[in-house]
């Protein structure tokens, strides 16, 4: 069991997923592009892995009967993107199960130029970091059949969510005293006429918002096969670590998501509305279970912010999105 969460590690830390990977359509293309690799490069972990999974008790309840809709030949396929997606799906159908301290760790983030009475916050104990090193545990070691079946779709969907800037960071300022608790306290809006949402929403739905699996397993081809997402051209490999995953994402979420804090309200030289161009080039982002791909979707992208500290009041305009992949 050790080498089967291993190689579903390593596939899952190193598929190419844009900037802001992780809603439900987000998870289900990384588990997409996972099992292609997997199939490909080691064909016995999939059926390793499947039988695992069909002791997870939402395979006979739910599962199941979704497989029924898709070709035999894709049973594995849609197997693995319906486990990717299942600790999202709990947070309203199975609460009992649901644990949202596990899909996150808030890192603290004060930009330079803020005052000493600006006090950060260190997170809590209980983490996406913990949570990983548990359920990885859980699959390598513990005989129970659905403990096991149940830890490998949090690993599927947490090193998914590892790998998503504002599940890693939160922003610390005069006008974020206790946080911004990862973006969801920042409202933006992706065109001038559009509807409001919170910054972290926006990065988690930049990949795609189809739910449709053969689309998503296009998508998933069509990232897999771009020659700069190929293993060769992916240094950050290296770093197989859940901490050195986390530490990649905050760097992220503070240059890009945050500014490294120059677009917050509050901040010198920001106290009115003004615009700020960025680019966004080479940004790295790994997945779960095949080889960690460099994602580099999110791609000069140019972001207008005049400054919102929540969706009520006022907005940061989302003025150009690009390479969203869906």
């Amino acid at each position: 069991m050790s080498l089967i969460v291993s190689l579903v590690l390593l596939t899952l830390a190193v598929l190419p997923l844009p900037a802001s990977a992780w809603n439900i359509p987000g998870h289900m293309v990384s588990a997409a592009i996972a099992y292609q690799v997997l199939r490909q490069a080691n064909p016995p972990t999939i059926e390793k892995a499947k039988a695992v999974l069909e002791k997870h008790p939402w395979y006979t309840n739910q599962w199941q009967a979704r497989l029924q809709d898709v070709p035999l030949a894709d049973h594995g396929l849609a197997l693995f993107m319906q486990a990717s997606r299942w600790a999202d799906d709990i947070r309203t159908r199975d609460k009992a199960q649901n644990r949202p301290p596990w899909h996150y760790i808030n890192l603290p983030f004060k930009p330079e130029g803020q005052p000493a009475s600006v006090q950060i916050r260190e997170p809590e104990s209980v983490n996406i970091l913990t949570a990983l090193a548990e359920n990885e545990s859980v699959v390598k070691t513990d005989n129970d059949a659905e403990r096991r079946a149940i830890a490998l779709a949090w690993v599927f969907h947490l090193v998914g969510d590892i790998h998503q800037p504002l599940h890693t960071a939160q922003v610390f300022t005069v006008d974020y005293p206790n946080g911004d608790r990862g973006g969801n306290e920042i409202c933006v809006r992706v065109t001038q006429a559009g509807q409001p949402m919170n910054l972290h929403r926006f990065w988690d739905g930049v990949i795609t918002s189809s739910q449709n699996l053969i689309r998503l397993r296009n998508e998933a081809t069509a990232l897999r096969n771009r020659q700069e997402f190929q293993r060769s051209q992916l240094t950050e490999l290296a770093n197989n670590g859940f901490e050195s995953w986390a530490k990649e994402s905050f760097e992220i979420a503070t240059k890009f998501a945050y500014r490294n804090g120059g677009a917050l309200p509050g901040n010198a030289g920001y106290s009115s509305p003004r615009a700020l161009k960025i680019d966004l080039a080479e940004t790295s982002y790994a997945l779960i279970l095949a080889r960690r791909i460099k994602d580099r979707l999110v791609k000069r992208q140019r972001l207008t912010y005049p400054f919102g500290k929540s969706c009520m009041v006022r907005k940061i305009v989302i003025s150009e999105r690009m390479d969203e992949g869906g």
